[in-house]
């Protein structure tokens, strides 16, 4: 927290409202980003590199997932036609024809898929370097957090998890997470209420400590900032910040895995 407070005006003040989102913790504690160069051979020309920025962060920010259907689709255009993006398209074409009621929806839903699409291969190219993000977790929900900031689609999501959990195991429950982080963090109003109605509902009953419940919503919201501010709200505002501290705690980087 001390890190970030540096890193972030008004830091201090913000912790008041809610924690510093998860997926901030990987980008580097710098005040202007970095470049790599090199000097052309011939010409002597300085030539800058892509900004040092960790592709951690860049996998989380703006989440959003595919729907079932579009899911089906893409996953069919990519196993019948990998990287042809030929191909892909006249999958997307046949799949959409006669689904739509005008050519402006039929161009609209097809851009959508070739989009996910695209993510789709980088997906599938990138299982590796996703598996050693995950292997850097050192708390359960940090990993499934990671997983399903890398992974949107669930054939990447199994493959990731399998490489990540040779040595350390738990690949059922690690994909069992990356399920709840993944409708969480692209659904947070619907988790809220769901997570709220059964958080009033454990209050009036009182056989659960608040420490308890505060674990149990961080959990069911993946620590999604935007889902567990709903959560606590209102009746249920007293128990915010210790949701705002566990949640800190359990992403913080010294929770990594060494």
């Amino acid at each position: 927290e001390e890190r970030a407070s540096r890193a972030l005006p008004g830091f201090g003040a913000a912790m008041a409202q809610g924690p510093l989102p998860p997926q901030l913790h990987a980008i580097p504690s710098i005040s202007t980003p970095t470049s790599s160069w090199r000097r052309d051979a011939s010409s002597g020309e300085v030539i800058l590199t892509a900004s040092a920025l960790s592709s951690d962060a860049m996998m989380c920010l703006g989440y959003a997932v595919p729907g079932d259907g579009q899911e089906g689709v893409v996953e069919a255009a990519f196993r019948r036609c990998r990287y042809d993006a030929t191909c892909a398209d006249a999958v997307m074409r046949e799949s959409l024809a006669g689904s739509c009621g005008t050519a402006v929806e039929e161009a609209d839903r097809r851009e959508e898929l070739l989009a996910w699409w695209c993510r789709r291969c980088w997906e599938d190219r990138h299982t590796k370097e996703a598996a050693e993000a995950v292997k850097r977790q050192g708390d359960p929900l940090a990993r499934a957090f990671t997983l399903a900031s890398w992974c949107r689609f669930s054939t990447t999501a199994r493959r990731t998890s399998h490489q990540a959990s040779v040595v350390r195991g738990g690949n059922a429950d690690l994909l069992g997470s990356w399920q709840q982080c993944r409708d969480a963090r692209s659904r947070p109003a619907d988790t809220a209420a769901r997570t709220s109605a059964e958080l009033r509902q454990a209050l009036a009953e009182g056989d659960t400590g608040e420490a308890a419940l505060v674990a149990e919503a961080v959990d069911a919201c993946c620590a999604e900032v935007r889902c567990l501010t709903r959560v606590f709200q209102g009746a249920h505002q007293g128990l915010a910040p210790a949701a705002w501290q566990l949640v800190n705690h359990r992403f913080s980087p010294a929770k990594r895995a060494r």
